[in-house]
């Protein structure tokens, strides 16, 4: 009570003013109609403001529910594409195996953060170790590949983007299927470099580049870009390729982490040729 006493004589003047204001002002708004449709249309204006700001979020979480949706669906059929499965066909005598096993499943994640302004970018996913993710397995979108996991926490992940210097990807090129190491320069985000392709190989702009399935991080046949210039110089015996990237990496937002189920069996190969 002490306290609002003490209040009152700080601060009386100034109460009592705002007080007498409120009252001027509803006698003017009650007692002349122009200054009352004044005020009625001023809140039919804000309530309608506010009404379609609510309406704008309630549409963005309805979004946001349907791109989780379409993520799910989207991951369960990669996972059923020809290429994500390894085929048991054996034939022995005249028994022939026809059965197929899951080769690659998919973790699909939101993009948090994203470089593409530096020499060496990354970008960080809002999936982790709790998700099933580990470090070096690769990172695809719907329009072609992004990277490689590098570092892993409980719920996020940072991936090398395709737009790092030391980025290294066996991709094939044309009906012939050629195929050579793909890395950035460092310079135009939309072109990357490929190299070691033969000069005797039938490589034309507009061609085909897609991912070889020489690695474990990416599925065979994903395309990657089209073949933007082609050039050997002087004195060499390989191409030097710029691919125009179908990927746009500054406008991702969703991706697809890659599991190969057979990666187990291929460390266990490494580490017996490391003896």
């Amino acid at each position: 009570m002490r306290g609002l006493i003490q209040l009152f004589a700080a601060y009386g003047n100034f109460l009592l003013f705002l007080l007498l204001e409120g009252i001027a002002l509803l006698l003017v708004v009650q007692f002349n109609q122009k200054q009352h449709d004044i005020l009625n249309h001023s809140l039919l204006l804000l309530t309608t403001s506010m009404e379609h700001r609510v309406d704008r979020i309630s549409e963005y979480i309805d979004m946001k529910e349907e791109l989780v949706k379409l993520q799910g669906e989207n991951q369960r059929l990669k996972a059923q594409l020809e290429s994500a499965k390894f085929s048991n066909a054996v034939t022995r005598d005249t028994a022939v195996s026809d059965s197929l096993e899951q080769l690659y499943t998919y973790i699909a994640a939101d993009v948090v953060s994203n470089s593409v302004l530096n020499t060496s970018n990354y970008l960080r996913l809002d999936r982790g170790s709790m998700h099933g993710v580990e470090p070096h397995m690769g990172v695809i979108s719907q329009d072609g590949i992004v990277g490689v996991v590098r570092a892993v926490t409980d719920h996020y992940c940072n991936v090398m983007s395709i737009l790092h210097r030391q980025t290294r990807i066996k991709a094939a090129i044309g009906s012939e299927g050629y195929f050579g190491t793909l890395s950035w320069d460092g310079k135009d985000p939309d072109f990357m470099q490929l190299s070691a392709v033969p000069k005797h190989a039938n490589v034309s702009p507009g061609d085909t580049v897609f991912t070889s399935g020489y690695s474990q991080l990416f599925p065979p046949g994903l395309i990657i870009g089209t073949v933007d210039e082609v050039t050997v110089p002087k004195g060499q015996n390989f191409f030097d390729i710029t691919v125009d990237l179908r990927n746009d990496i500054r406008k991702l937002q969703s991706v697809y982490i890659v599991i190969d189920e057979m990666r187990d069996e291929h460390q266990q190969l490494d580490e017996a040729i490391d003896e």
